[in-house]
Formats: C-alpha cells, structure tokens, sequence
C-alpha cells in the first residue's frame, strides 16, 4: 500500500512526463494535466502496489494512454452529436418545422386545461403513455368510463382544433 509519501514522490516524479506524453495525443494541456492527476486520484484510492518501479511505470503510461484514448472517443461523440445539430440549426425548414410543433402542444395544452376535470386527468395520463385500462386502475374507475370521457375529450379537443390544418398549411408554405 502506497504511503502518502509514496505517492508525493511519484507524483513528482511523473506527473510532467505523463503531461507531456498525454499532449501527444490530445491538444489541450489542461485537459492532459486533470487525466494524469486523475491517475494518481485513482493510485491513491485504489491502494494498487506494485513490485517494482517498472511495473509502476508500465501502469502510469498504460493508464494515461487509455485515459487518452477514452478523452478521443468522447470528443468525437461530441463532435458527432454537435455537427448533427448544427445542420438541424441551420436548416430553415426544420427550424419552422420544430417551432410550429412546440406551439402546436402549447396549444393542446392550453386546450385540455378548459377540458372538465375527470376528462383533462384521462387525457393526460393518456398522453404520459398509460393505456386506458391502466387509466382507469389509476383513477378507480371502470374501462367503459375511460374509453367514454376520452372519446368526448377528443371530440371537443378535434372541434377546437378544427381551423388549424389552414393555419398549418399556411406557415408551411
């Protein structure tokens, strides 16, 4: 088990060289500099020994290389997963497209708040994805009543919402 003398004097020892060996492989120096001082948070709460000082040196290097290779595979998750938003930003029709969605639900929203109260609870957990016997287990009401009050619900909800496929067609063009 390492002391905390130990690790200081291997922390000294190697810290700046694991630095510089990481920042072969990866741009940022600060980002070298908090890989390699997790390799020692990781000596140090692991309690590894080793039986020489080679054995040490082979786990400091594999560890930063590893610690290296998992940073590049992260940033090009990233990478991946920010051009792919970048494209969606930039394209103008999916912009509208996204914009008129968000108002649409708003919209809905809006529209099942003046709905009574049995049938704006039956349309939300509807909407959260409960099937209607789940709805009714949870409310403590029969099925029959569920599939009545939801189909009333989507009557009135169709009837407020009768003028918006002009509307739609309208922003889309």
């Amino acid at each position: 088990m390492l002391t905390k003398d130990d690790l200081k004097k291997i922390f000294d020892t190697y810290y700046k060289v694991l630095v510089v060996y990481a920042n072969r492989f990866l741009l940022l120096r600060d980002e070298c500099e908090d890989l390699v001082q997790d390799i020692f948070v990781d000596l140090w709460e692991k309690e590894y020994t080793f039986p020489d000082e080679i054995s040490l040196k082979v786990y400091l290097y594999k560890a930063a290389r590893n610690k290296c290779f998992n940073c590049i595979k992260h940033s090009k998750v990233k990478d991946k997963y920010a051009v792919g938003n970048i494209q969606v930003l930039e394209d103008d029709n999916l912009f509208l497209k996204q914009i008129l969605e968000e108002e649409i639900v708003n919209q809905l929203y809006i529209a099942i708040e003046v709905l009574p109260e049995r049938k704006k609870e039956i349309i939300k957990l509807s909407l959260k994805g409960l099937k209607n016997n789940e709805i009714a287990e949870t409310l403590g009401i029969k099925l029959q009543t569920v599939k009545t009050l939801k189909s009333q619900s989507y009557k009135i909800l169709r009837e407020q919402f009768k003028d918006l496929d002009s509307v739609i067609f309208f922003l889309l063009t």
